[in-house]
């Protein structure tokens, strides 16, 4: 049976109305799916994770593969269409279905694999929840999803161009990607307004001169300010926390180049600055 007409069926059994608005728009290429599971290179060893499983095709894709998928889907009708597809595999243990939000649910702590269409209009805050919880972890090794495709462009940005800010910066410390191949918005129904792009990454394993907490703090009052001059902006805040406040941007100076502009602060830098203003007290 045609994708499309057999999602269509499954809607209409289970009445479920489809909401672009909630990012609810289905890939309709099994070879895509396929091609997923391939580039994360699952094993029977590997535990994935399937963000936003949706009536669970790319799920059953992963599970043909992987020791074990956790899968979470948001929508209670959705939910239920998907135990009804996948329930031999629910029963052997193969897929473990997580109904609830994604973005509060805490991820399962064994996982190695993130593999994952998610809904778009999350894809900011549920990026840095997998940086957060599972690029950190001693086992887990790659994530592969398909994204918006300016959304990647922006996360994958470097030092220096117009798209580097915070959501880079941040993704930069824990990570490094690879963009696999570009889907066009009619692989897709409902059909989305935008193009997508399937990418992977893995973390990045090296010894950070201050957590994550601590960075992105520095990171949130220096790209409030991206054309302007190192030294201004540590100048400007330095002056409101201290009065020794020459002698810290001294220190600073003596790592980094202040006289360059804040869009051009590498993820090594920014962590200098973030140590010396946590060391004084700033952070």
């Amino acid at each position: 049976m045609n994708l499309r007409f057999e999602i269509e069926h499954i809607c209409s059994l289970f009445g479920i109305f489809l909401d672009p608005d909630k990012g609810q728009h289905f890939l309709l290429s099994k070879r895509i799916l396929r091609k997923e599971v391939n580039v994360a290179n699952v094993t029977k060893n590997d535990i994935v994770l399937d963000i936003g499983a949706g009536l669970g095709y790319l799920t059953e894709e992963i599970a043909k593969r992987a020791g074990k998928v956790y899968a979470i889907e948001i929508d209670d009708k959705i939910a239920k269409a998907f135990e009804w597809r996948l329930k031999d595999m629910i029963g052997e243990g193969k897929i473990v279905l997580i109904k609830g939000d994604a973005l509060k649910v805490q991820f399962p702590k064994d996982v190695t694999a993130v593999i994952s269409n998610p809904p778009y209009h999350i894809i900011s805050p549920l990026i840095i929840k997998i940086l957060r919880e599972l690029f950190s972890l001693k086992n887990f090794r790659v994530a592969v999803m398909i994204l918006q495709q300016e959304y990647v462009r922006k996360l994958f940005a470097k030092p220096g161009s117009k798209q580097w800010g915070r959501l880079p910066a941040a993704f930069r410390y824990f990570a490094k990607g690879k963009i696999i191949m570009q889907i066009p918005k009619k692989y897709f129904f409902p059909q989305p307004d935008v193009n997508s792009t399937l990418v992977r990454m893995w973390p990045v394993k090296m010894d950070h001169l201050v957590d994550f907490n601590t960075y992105e703090k520095a990171t949130m009052f220096l790209f409030s300010f991206p054309n302007r001059k190192i030294r201004s902006v540590l100048k400007n805040i330095l002056k409101q926390k201290l009065s020794e406040w020459r002698n810290t941007l001294t220190e600073i100076s003596k790592h980094i180049n202040i006289e360059k502009r804040i869009r051009q602060l590498t993820v090594e830098e920014i962590e200098r600055i973030a140590y010396i203003l946590k060391n004084s007290t700033i952070l």
